[in-house]
């Protein structure tokens, strides 16, 4: 690790640091970077219905719609109707007294709510008579609203901060942001070439880990593609061969475990630079060039007419379903070279250092939106509990099959419109928060009357007969009458049986849970 400071600047390299030494050197928490917005604030279920929010490079971009069987397209003004999920999930359940904080560098992220339904493969993008292929809109939409887009670029510019480059064309002065700017500045050292891979890798490790159902979608080039044959039908067309010399530096890539090929680079630095870099640039103490295979497949596959979501675009190119085919084999060349130096994908020296591409990559989010939700504290260990709401209510809500908890858990998802399900918090606060309490969706209806579930909002939203109540809305509180939780077709995914015991629960009183 170097410390230095140029200019007024104070300068840090990120490159092989555990997450306590980011953490005192930066002087930023890490951040999560989601909350949910379901379309509904005040009944849990999977998400639909509300669009996403912020935006990568401030522009309003068309969110593509997901390619189908009947070949169904998205064009220029068709917008994403999903909606984000927040980071890390909800880190445990109820009851175990076990503790809930989740930190999604060290843990991950749960699966996204989206996983089970989502359509597989890349989805179309059609503006101005030329296609291009995204990933699916439910993971644009996701990217969006954790400022993804937006915090690639920034975690580049922040590394041409030096040498008169002032942080390229940074939208929030990065160079000058709370964030310390790395050392190793794009291609300037090895340094930069293990972090550039190190930090790629947090992103499809992460996204993977969010849609696993859908690995594919951010899966490399299995090697290196020479034929029209290798790349989706979309792009078949437009195939032009490579040059002999990028050719003859990909057999080298898909080839490094050979000897000759592994002895050209003396770390994983050396590896990462030859790979990022433009064509020519010297590789500090190696004695080899770079080969520019990044940039030959970035430019490879630029659509000139429909640039929303193109390669070519540094404010949204993440959002195109090519970059992680090429960032994916990038990264397959990478662990290829690993397992061929006998390294272990589970070296805790590289989980620190993905580690800590996901802290600086979540303090750059900050920096654009400062309003992303924090990582929780640790909170103190839920109590043990027990009663008709705990043993057999509360599960509802926190079924992986209804995911109600998905948005409305606290405090680590930043529950919507403060309606908590689920998540870290005892089943005693959830009933306190729900019993006699107003309804933000519901108009002059209280969530909870206890004896009177058909007065009771929450009852009638899980039920789908929210529509013919005759809500009324006033100045505080709206009346959005749509079932929660839905399946796809817009029916209520609870069985007869789960809604018979939430009925139940309110006609007994709606009793708070006790101590065993």
């Amino acid at each position: 690790m170097r410390i230095n400071d140029q200019a007024g600047l104070s300068t840090v390299s990120f490159g092989k640091i555990s997450q306590r030494t980011f953490g005192l050197l930066s002087c930023v928490t890490a951040f999560l970077l989601a909350a949910c917005s379901s379309g509904d604030p005040d009944a849990g279920g999977a998400p639909g219905g509300g669009g996403s929010s912020g935006g990568a490079g401030g522009g309003n971009t068309s969110t593509p719609s997901s390619s189908s069987s009947s070949g169904s397209t998205s064009t220029e003004t068709t917008a994403s109707s999903s909606t984000g999920h927040a980071a890390g999930g909800t880190g445990g359940s109820s009851g175990t007294g076990d503790t809930h904080p989740k930190d999604h560098c060290l843990d991950g992220f749960d699966p996204h709510p989206s996983d089970a339904t989502m359509t597989d493969g890349p989805a179309e993008f059609v503006k101005n008579g030329q296609i291009d292929l995204t990933v699916q809109p439910q993971v644009i939409a996701w990217m969006e609203e954790n400022e993804w887009q937006a915090a690639h670029f920034e975690w580049h510019s922040i590394r041409r901060c030096g040498a008169g480059g002032f942080g390229g064309m940074s939208r929030v002065d990065i160079c000058n942001s709370s964030v310390p700017v790395p050392m190793d500045q794009e291609c300037k050292s090895t340094g930069d070439g293990f972090q550039f891979l190190a930090m790629h890798r947090h992103m499809i490790q992460s996204l993977k880990q969010l849609w696993p159902s859908h690995a594919e979608q951010f899966e490399g080039f299995k090697k290196f593609p020479t034929t029209a044959e290798e790349l989706p039908q979309q792009w078949r067309a437009d195939f032009r061969p490579w040059s002999a010399t990028t050719l003859a530096n990909a057999k080298i890539a898909d080839e490094i475990d050979k000897p000759e090929n592994l002895s050209r680079f003396p770390d994983e630095g050396a590896l990462g630079m030859w790979l990022q870099c433009f064509a020519g640039q010297a590789i500090p103490g190696t004695g080899l060039q770079a080969s520019g295979l990044h940039g030959d497949l970035h430019f490879k596959w630029v659509r000139s007419n429909n640039t929303d979501h193109g390669l070519g675009n540094q404010f949204t190119n993440i959002d195109n379903y090519m970059f992680w085919k090429l960032h994916g084999w990038i990264d397959n060349v990478w662990e290829k070279y690993r397992v061929a130096k006998g390294l272990s994908p589970d070296d805790q020296e590289l989980k620190d250092a993905v580690a800590a591409q996901c802290y600086e990559m979540d303090a750059i989010a900050r920096v654009i939106n400062p309003d992303l939700n924090p990582d929780p504290d640790p909170v103190d260990p839920l109590p043990t509990e027990a009663g008709v709401f705990h043993t057999t209510v509360r599960p509802i809500f926190e079924s992986t099959v209804h995911r109600c908890s998905g948005c409305h858990a606290a405090p680590s998802t930043g529950p919507q419109a403060g309606l908590s399900l689920g998540g870290d918090i005892s089943s005693t606060d959830i009933v306190a928060g729900l019993v006699n309490k107003a309804s933000k969706g519901g108009g002059q209806f209280k969530l909870v009357v206890p004896g009177n579930p058909d007065q009771s909002w929450l009852y009638l939203k899980v039920a789908g007969t929210a529509g013919s109540a005759g809500c009324r809305p006033s100045a505080s509180a709206t009346c959005n009458t749509g079932v929660m939780p839905q399946a796809a077709d817009g029916r209520p995914t609870v069985t007869s049986t789960e809604l018979a015991t939430l009925r139940r629960w309110i006609q007994d009183g709606a009793p708070a849970p006790t101590s065993p």
